[in-house]
């Protein structure tokens, strides 16, 4: 599972420090990457791997930014048949929101 931020108006070339003015809401993302492609057919390269019909599905909610009191302390976990298969924080986030909704603006 991954934190999925949902953008609310136009955002282009936005600097980080307004990135936030940007952002809509935000929902849950699960990530099903087409492993095989991307270790067997593409050499590892990550993009097309994800990027395959119906990879990436979304929700069932949206939860309003302004729901949200601190949008790094929100718990991730996914359960298969109540299995935990993943239990993570979004505290562990690699990048911060600003940056990445200012770089995918650019």
């Amino acid at each position: 599972m991954e934190l999925a931020v949902i953008i609310g108006k136009t955002a282009r070339d936005v600097r980080p420090t307004d990135a936030m003015d940007h952002v809509f809401g935000f929902t849950v993302a699960q990530d099903i990457t087409a492993r095989d492609w991307q270790k067997k057919r593409n050499g590892g390269q990550w993009l097309l791997g994800k990027s395959m019909d119906g990879s990436c599905p979304l929700g069932p909610s949206v939860v309003l930014k302004k729901a949200v009191a601190d949008p790094y302390a929100l718990p991730i976990r996914c359960k298969v048949n109540g299995i935990v298969k993943q239990d993570s924080n979004t505290s562990d986030m690699i990048h911060k929101i600003d940056y990445i909704v200012s770089y995918l603006s650019q």
